[in-house]
């Protein structure tokens, strides 16, 4: 019987799933984490959700905050077994933030000491904004957040934002 949470076309379902194989990290009820069959550098994890959530905009709450403590919990020994100083958390949300498998997951990304990291941020050529630039687009993202939960709020109890 298929599992009403998982999509049989998703490459993580199907790990999920036990249909394909992988090196499993840590595995609990809800999150699984496993080392990345094309890693950006060596111990590369991917950490993520059991259910099937397209991305982090669809993701509940509790389990996202579940996948990141999952996540945090792996950073000290990641960092110990790859001898790297530094790791990076990564969570690409749609096709145009570079995301490619559409199941929520966060990257672990060791970074090997003067390794190149191809995000590097701040980035050098980009423009700094103006501090009336910068007040007026977080004026902006704050309003369209409570417009969101105004929204969300005048929802019916039952009914459900489309996953």
């Amino acid at each position: 019987m298929v599992d009403p949470n998982q999509n049989p076309t998703c490459v993580f379902c199907r790990i999920i799933g036990g249909d394909e194989t992988v090196s499993i990290i840590h595995e609990d009820e809800e999150v699984i984490a496993f080392l990345d069959v094309q890693p950006l550098h060596r111990g590369h994890v991917l950490v993520v959700p059991k259910a099937h959530h397209k991305n982090l905009f669809y993701v509940p709450e509790e389990l996202a905050t579940r996948t990141f403590a999952v996540a945090k919990r792996i950073l000290p020994g990641l960092r110990r077994a790859t001898g790297c100083r530094a790791v990076n958390l990564f969570s690409p949300n749609g096709a145009d933030g570079g995301q490619d498998v559409f199941h929520f997951h966060l990257h672990l990304i060791p970074v090997p000491q003067g390794a190149p990291f191809p995000l590097q941020l701040p980035d050098p050529n980009a423009e700094v904004p103006s501090r009336s630039a910068l007040d007026a687009m977080a004026t902006h993202i704050v309003r369209s957040i409570h417009d969101e939960q105004d929204a969300e709020a005048a929802l019916p109890e039952h009914a459900a934002i489309p996953r």
